[in-house]
């Protein structure tokens, strides 16, 4: 996990004294530099244009007082304290940058200072969106003199074990820019023509042309990558014990993190975009698209509104109902032949889908209530017990008369005798509490 290999490539600079070789950050630079990245110096915040041209940088190291030389006089020495309406005017464009510099590129950024690191912290804690001090953050505060001290790779290392998700990323990208150099160089011996002579055969097929290379490059990356190795063993496992230790948080964060794993929401979608797995929210009911892909396309002049959609209805199951379904054995919950559960699909609620409620619906007449899309392999799931559930074969009902229920004993049921509540075992109320809560929660 050596910072780096794993933080090569180009390093951007911004300082308003790095023209100076006496600098600071020129002795920054040159630690950097001999690691073997290319550093990329800027003595003011970039504009969106040169911004957006930051896309692949590996990381950035950025003096939180940009205009502190302007401040200063010949020798160096602060002439006089900046006004307190420019300091707030320098403190807004430097948020406003680093929002920006997020959408752009999510990489490590330091800001380093000779101020106060707290105050600069306190100034980041007001936008959650930047900045959560609950959770490791992109963005590391260090003085100037710490990051001299120890070494910019040393800071990066001890930030990265804080930090398993960059840690991944960085990672994915080493592999995936290797599979892609090799999916264009492949191609590319093939016919230099290859993106039009595909265009075409999508054009034909009367499928979106530039959608569908989208998904062929793709899956053509995702074979082209080599196996994962992620030395997580690595990583300080106390802030995960520490978040386990707080059941409620730590239940809200798996929530959030199963449903970044199985649903895009809509404002990541392309407002054109129709596709097999986009859910609708209509009053209390969630609706699911199981159309194939393929039929999700306007041909033969049809305008995409006139798109039909085959729509699956679902409802939210609460809390008690989830408990009574799962399976601590198998970690899954249990369904009814009738009904695929998608579990955590937004916002913390599981869903259940009713194989036996399909109605059909336009794109024009659905488009306004997507919420967003289901992804496999989750939507793949509930399209083939779906599929099934069409083909089922009708089987003659078993007798009760024909079961032994006598044979039914404490120890099938998970009952503990010794746990009881006026002498009634206490899974046998659990049971009653649920079952009474499963009439409230069924589909009217």
């Amino acid at each position: 996990m050596a910072a780096p290999n794993l933080f090569s490539g180009i390093a951007v600079l911004i300082d308003d004294e790095i023209q100076d070789n006496t600098s600071n950050i020129r002795a920054i630079q040159a630690q950097i530099e001999e690691k073997g990245c290319h550093v990329v110096g800027m003595n003011s915040l970039p504009d969106a244009t040169k911004l957006a041209n930051l896309s692949t940088a590996s990381f950035f190291v950025v003096d939180w007082n940009l205009h502190g030389r302007a401040l200063t006089d010949e020798f160096g020495t602060p002439a006089a304290p900046a006004p307190a309406g420019l300091t707030e005017q320098h403190i807004s464009e430097m948020i406003q940058f680093l929002k920006e510099l997020k959408k752009v590129r999510f990489a490590p950024v330091f800001i380093f200072t000779n101020e106060s690191v707290e105050a600069i912290l306190d100034e980041l804690r007001e936008h959650h969106d930047l900045y959560d001090e609950n959770d490791p953050s992109h963005i590391s505060v260090v003085s100037k003199d710490d990051i001299l001290a120890r070494g910019v790779f040393n800071v990066l290392t001890a930030w990265l074990q804080q930090a398993p998700s960059a840690y991944v990323l960085k990672r994915w990208e080493l592999e995936y820019e290797k599979a892609k150099n090799a999916l264009f160089l492949d191609f590319y011996a093939k016919s230099v023509h290859w993106p039009v002579i595909l265009k075409k055969t999508f054009e034909d097929d009367e499928v979106p042309p530039s959608a569908e290379l989208g998904n062929l490059i793709g899956r053509n990356l995702l074979s082209r990558m080599t196996p994962f190795e992620f030395d997580l063993e690595a990583f300080d496992d106390a802030p995960l014990k520490s978040l386990e230790a707080d059941q409620v948080n730590y239940r809200k964060t798996l929530m959030k993190v199963l449903e970044g794993e199985r649903f895009l929401p809509k404002d990541q979608l392309h407002m054109t975009s129709i596709s097999a797995g986009d859910v609708f929210k209509e009053g209390e009911h969630y609706f699911v698209n199981i159309r194939p892909d393929c039929d999700c396309v306007a041909r033969q002049g049809k305008q995409p509104d006139e798109i039909e959609l085959y729509l699956l209805r679902g409802d939210k199951l609460t809390t008690p109902k989830v408990a009574k379904l799962y399976s601590t054995i198998y970690g899954t919950l249990k369904e009814t032949e009738a009904e695929t559960i998608v579990f955590a699909m937004t916002n913390g609620i599981s869903v259940s889908f009713r194989l036996k409620e399909l109605s059909t619906g336009t794109w024009g007449e659905w488009k306004e209530k997507r919420i967003g899309r289901l992804l496999p392999p989750f939507l793949t799931r509930l399209q083939q017990r779906y599929a099934a559930y069409l083909q089922r074969p009708g089987i003659t009902r078993v007798p009760e008369a024909a079961v032994d229920l006598s044979s039914i004993t404490s120890e099938h049921l998970e009952v503990q005798p010794a746990e009881t509540i006026a002498g009634t075992p206490i899974s046998w109320i659990r049971r009653l509490l649920l079952q009474i809560a499963d009439l409230f929660d069924r589909p009217r």
